[in-house]
């Protein structure tokens, strides 16, 4: 009996359809409440992913997915060879990061982007801003940039003032489902654990200080009040978006979607083409050189072939 099924997951059982909570290639932990139930995937090619509202049958030995609702959104990466899924059906990504270890700009851009081509709201959280320095100050002026780019913001310390950023941190959350990624080391689970009665375990930087140690190893949901969730998902170094479809990159990219005069060719790349007015607005400052190699870079890179399957 054991072939015919595939990967392990956590589902809640409290409403129907049941909520995918947990999900692991390998023994999932124990469940976290007695709402919760280990399932098994029928087959071996089931994309499912926490947050997907499922079916489920009962069988002597185990619990089965039969079914999965059709989703209202999914964030996940990709790269040339393969989707990284992070979870579905929720209602903001919140991005963490910080001046230790030393945050990328760049992965910012690329999971606020990830959002905005998903339909997800973005939240960008700095963390530590109790820290001083030259990469205090790097931080700060990526939380600006982004607020510049449209995106909510917030600071905060979770470990010098947790109380104040506890407070911040719900009146965000509260009553939706928010889904928190960022690099390893930016403090995701000591931001979760000021919201839930969890201890997620939390890692110290390396001897060097300028690595984060992983602490989550699978993407997890919990409840947070009568109808909200915070899911944690494993830190990571690169946000890939081989997925994104090229021709669509100006609409995610708030700073050249406002640039509203079309250019010359309707099928312009913004690349070398004459009367291309995102790049005359480069020309005047109103995108940056940072923002525009980012576009370039992305142009270049190959969309994904086997994302569509993950939709459903």
């Amino acid at each position: 009996m054991v072939a015919r099924f595939g990967q392990r997951y956590i589902v809640a059982l409290n409403a129907a359809p049941a909520g995918v909570t947990a999900a692991s290639v390998r023994a999932v932990e124990a469940a976290a409440s007695n709402t919760e139930v280990d399932a098994m995937g029928r087959g071996r090619n089931q994309d499912i992913v926490v947050g997907d509202r499922v079916g489920c049958s009962r069988e002597p030995d185990v619990y089965v997915i039969e079914s999965i609702e059709t989703r209202r959104n999914l964030l996940f990466r990709a790269d040339a060879t393969r989707i990284k899924p992070l979870a579905a059906n929720v209602d903001q990504v919140a991005i963490v990061f910080a001046a230790q270890p030393p945050s990328q700009p760049e992965f910012l851009w690329r999971a606020l982007l990830a959002a905005r081509a998903a339909g997800i709201d973005a939240l960008a959280i700095l963390n530590k801003i109790d820290l001083e320095g030259a990469a205090a100050e790097a931080a700060e002026a990526a939380l600006a940039e982004v607020a510049r780019l449209g995106a909510r913001t917030l600071r905060l310390s979770a470990r010098k003032d947790a109380s104040v950023a506890r407070g911040l941190l719900e009146a965000q959350c509260t009553g939706c489902v928010t889904l928190f990624v960022g690099q390893s080391g930016m403090g995701k689970s000591s931001l979760l654990n000021l919201l839930i009665d969890s201890d997620l375990r939390i890692g110290a930087l390396s001897r060097g200080g300028t690595h984060g140690r992983q602490t989550t190893t699978a993407t997890r949901w919990f409840q947070y009040g009568d109808d909200g969730a915070v899911i944690d998902s494993p830190g990571f170094h690169e946000f890939g978006l081989e997925h994104l479809d090229s021709a669509h990159l100006v609409q995610w990219l708030p700073d050249f979607a406002a640039i509203t005069e079309p250019c010359r060719f309707a099928d312009c790349r913004h690349a070398e083409e004459p009367d291309c007015r995102i790049r005359a607005a480069l020309a005047a400052g109103a995108i940056s050189s940072e923002r525009y190699a980012f576009y370039r870079k992305l142009l270049a890179q190959e969309p994904g072939s086997t994302v569509s399957r993950l939709w459903r």
